[in-house]
């Protein structure tokens, strides 16, 4: 693909942060950033050098400036200064997800769950919704399910609404934040790789 002669065109490259291909596979532009010119010319095809083995690479905005401007001489690049492609075997990127997913679940569940019963137990929370259930009914409580089971539910919806698991919500939630602080730093750390 060449420059039309005679029309100047301006090139406008949008870097993502990351990108993911399977070993083999030739990485283009649409993997890596988002590309717009003034013309209309098409350049998402266009092959970005980069390793084919399996890892984390950092490909600075250089490396898809060079593969597109034959293309374009004239390129403005915005956003990031680089992208981490990950170079992931498709088996391996989706045969353990389940069980990994699994896996943490659990282990954060009882984690969660020994955490609030070693609280409730420092600082008596039995004794606690016994005597504000005595202060708000005025009547001692017969059945402690009647105080535990509204106090479970409510720790349990709370939690899900502030890490945004139930509904439909168009804010970020702080989980996920928090994970892409951490694919940020991870990235950061391999990314020094060859």
């Amino acid at each position: 693909m060449g420059v039309k002669s005679g029309v100047k065109c301006m090139l406008y490259l949008q870097i993502k942060a990351r990108a993911a291909i399977s070993p083999g596979e030739q990485l283009k532009v649409h993997h890596v950033a988002d590309a717009r010119d003034t013309d209309g010319q098409d350049v998402m095809d266009l092959p970005v050098e980069c390793p084919q083995k399996p890892g984390v690479w950092r490909l600075p905005a250089i490396a898809v400036v060079k593969a597109v401007e034959g293309a374009c001489p004239q390129i403005t690049v915005l956003g990031q200064g680089e992208c981490f492609v990950h170079v992931v075997p498709e088996n391996k990127r989706n045969r353990t997800h389940a069980l990994r997913t699994a896996a943490a679940f659990l282990l954060l569940m009882l984690g969660s769950a020994l955490a609030i019963t070693w609280f409730h137990a420092d600082v008596n929370m039995l004794d606690a919704q016994q005597s504000l259930y005595k202060l708000l009914t005025g009547h001692e409580v017969e059945n402690i399910w009647m105080i535990t089971a509204p106090y479970s539910a409510g720790v349990f919806f709370g939690v899900a609404l502030f890490y945004a698991l139930l509904g439909r919500r168009r804010t970020t939630a702080p989980l996920e934040i928090k994970l892409e602080e951490y694919r940020q730093s991870a990235e950061q750390a391999t990314g020094l790789t060859p």
